[in-house]
């Protein structure tokens, strides 16, 4: 996760803020008109988007007038009188929305909600982030300090067992373990200003593996705890068995469908009978299925001007768990049951997921959705009034006199054709028009530093793409800064690693790396092993991409062993692919492809242990760029 990143550059912009603060705040009393941001004067020009098709969030409309007045929608007619100075867009063949929502989100840096705000998604539901940037978002948003944010509800911290998923990423999260703990959690994170309650029952066995999770008895008691307080709980439940557990306890919704190949007929009656809505992510139950995919949105012409480094490496990565091609049809079947028996569908991304990307992703969902059954009325309905009303999302998700005035206009009819959300012409939030061309012009920027980057020098002596062979007396490599141990100890982890030169290498060769350690941990970020630098120090980035895949051989215990890649694009959040090494010499090919990237910025190369506690032993030979 980009956690780590949260509080980057904070010093240097509170010195910049202090040096012009008595400056700005003498012109704005000296020249009160000509010095007003251009957010205030939107806000004070009154605006009317005439001769408009309307979908407000319910139904369309034909030609229509709305009117907005000091961020909030004025009037909707089609004989509304225009205000004195109203600005005037003519609508003709367009369609205005309401500002589009994504019901499943995890929020990890403010400028995720800049870059939703730009796809036309001017709200979003966050399912899991720090306390803290939960926290300073919604001091933002309440004094009026995030007009180019998307606005966020959150649950704040989730309910896991020890090890559960979700205890992952680094945070220092509460845990639980006991139904008579329930009570205390919930109480918690109401303190701490959670809008509503998520919890996970997820112990893997869908993706092939296993970890610990809530038991079904400590799920119900949480969700009665949580309607104790009078607070929503939603669940993340894997399977078609935990989905049933949660809707007999009461859930109020489900944070995905399921992810196991199942079917009951009788699903959707029940969630129907309990009250409960539904979130399917297909977005994410494609990327984790990886059969579905159709090009991706980082070749469509009008979304992918748009997309910075970042959420284009995302997009076009898969999830490394992966499920099958018949599960993610088992949820398309599912969703039509839901359908068919009235149960609400809200459409949500689990962004920034593998591919996923805040924003962008949402106009996929639609077209999932669609695909899956609903009319292109009904997958709208489940970006906008839906999540709206299910999340109390007061004055959003409507296009009506007294609502805010977060809209969307686009080319077209989504209504006949749902990728017309994709053709957008304006956004705003809160009346504030987003400044998309500025928007467009940094990821201009961006991509010709990308590019001066892939032209950049390669690494000297490393043209061969060789790194080692481990014949030398010493652990050594062709170029860059070498090989050093790498353990989850900076992050107060306890796992150790050992590297040393071993007799015997792959092919007949003299030696060969032993990596030896403990992995130790009740989460899953976790890991021991050797980190490889091909920069000139230590996590300095290099130009690698005149190559396209990591080879190395190996040789271990039979276990499951992981390979990261690290790069600038990236921060600290590593890309993973995992192998299994038995007692014979392999050869492993890892594509740049795989970990999203093309190797024009890698800062590290790991190789160990992460997923498995205990000891470990593994030999490495031959290691090279191909």
């Amino acid at each position: 996760m980009h956690l780590q990143r949260i509080h980057r550059h904070r010093a240097l912009r509170i010195f910049f803020l202090s040096a012009v603060a008595g400056a700005l705040s003498l012109a704005l009393i000296c020249f009160p008109d000509n010095f007003r941001a251009p957010q205030e004067r939107d806000r004070l020009t009154p605006l009317a988007v005439k001769n408009v098709r309307l979908f407000d969030g319910e139904k369309i409309a034909g030609k229509t007038t709305v009117v907005i007045a000091d961020g909030m929608i004025a009037s909707v007619d089609p004989n509304a009188p225009l205000p004195p100075g109203c600005r005037v867009i003519d609508g003709a063949g367009k369609t205005l929305l309401p500002g589009l929502i994504d019901a499943h989100v995890h929020v990890l840096e403010k400028t995720q909600l800049k870059q939703s705000l730009v796809f036309g998604v001017t709200s979003v539901v966050d399912m899991f982030t720090s306390v803290e940037l939960m926290t300073e978002i919604k001091k933002m948003q309440s004094a009026g300090r995030s007009p180019d944010m998307a606005f966020m509800i959150s649950a704040g911290t989730l309910a896991t067992a020890p090890g559960g998923h979700g205890s992952q990423y680094g945070l220092p999260i509460p845990t639980l373990n006991r139904p008579e703990e329930a009570q205390d959690f919930v109480d918690r994170r109401m303190a701490e200003g959670s809008d509503f309650i998520k919890i996970i029952r997820d112990d893997y066995r869908a993706l092939s593996s296993l970890i610990p999770t809530l038991s079904k008895e400590t799920v119900a008691a949480i969700i009665r705890a949580a309607h104790a307080r009078g607070k929503m709980a939603v669940i993340h439940a894997a399977t078609l068995e935990f989905c049933l557990d949660a809707l007999s306890a009461g859930v109020d919704g489900l944070a995905h469908l399921y992810f196991d190949n199942a079917f009951l007929p009788d699903f959707g009656n029940l969630a129907a009978r309990q009250k409960a809505f539904v979130i399917p992510t297909l977005s994410i139950l494609e990327s984790m299925s990886g059969e579905f995919f159709v090009p991706s949105l980082t070749k469509d012409e009008d979304l992918a001007p748009f997309l910075d480094l970042s959420a284009a490496a995302s997009l076009d990565q898969r999830a490394s768990f992966r499920t099958s091609r018949e599960a993610y049809l088992a949820a398309e079947k599912a969703l039509r049951q839901l359908r068919e028996a009235g149960v609400p569908i809200l459409a949500g991304t689990d962004a920034p997921n593998a591919g996923t990307a805040f924003g962008a992703s949402l106009h996929r969902e639609l077209e999932l959705l669609v695909r899956a059954g609903l009319t292109p009325l009904e997958a709208l309905q489940a970006a906008t009034s839906v999540p709206a009303e299910k999340f109390s999302l007061q004055g959003r998700g409507r296009v009506q006199p007294g609502m805010h005035a977060d809209l969307v206009l686009v080319e077209g009819d989504p209504t006949l054709d749902i990728k017309a959300t994709r053709k957008i012409v304006a956004v705003w939030k809160a009346g504030i028009e987003v400044d998309r061309g500025k928007y467009l012009e940094e990821v201009r920027k961006e991509k010709e530093a990308i590019e001066a980057a892939r032209k950049s020098p390669l690494p000297e002596h490393g043209e061969s793409g060789r790194i080692s062979d481990f014949e030398s007396e010493k652990i050594e490599a062709e170029f860059g800064a070498g090989w050093i141990v790498s353990t989850d100890a900076f992050m107060g982890g306890k796992s150790r690693a050992e590297l040393k030169l071993a007799e015997e290498g792959a092919a007949g060769s003299r030696q060969s790396l032993l990596i030896t350690g403990t992995v130790v941990g009740d989460t899953l970020l976790k890991w021991a092993g050797a980190m490889f630098s091909p920069g000139k120090t230590i996590l300095a980035p290099a130009n690698l991409s005149h190559k396209k895949a990591i080879s190395f051989w190996a040789k271990g215990q039979g276990k499951k062993y992981a390979v990261m890649v690290f790069s600038a694009s990236r921060g600290f959040i590593p890309a993973v692919q995992y192998f299994e090494a038995g007692p014979e010499w392999k050869e492993y090919l890892f594509p740049y492809e795989k970990f999203g990237t093309d190797g024009h910025d890698l800062t590290g190369i790991f190789i160990g242990m992460s997923l498995e506690n205990g000891d470990f032993a593994l030999q490495v030979d031959e290691v090279r760029l191909k």
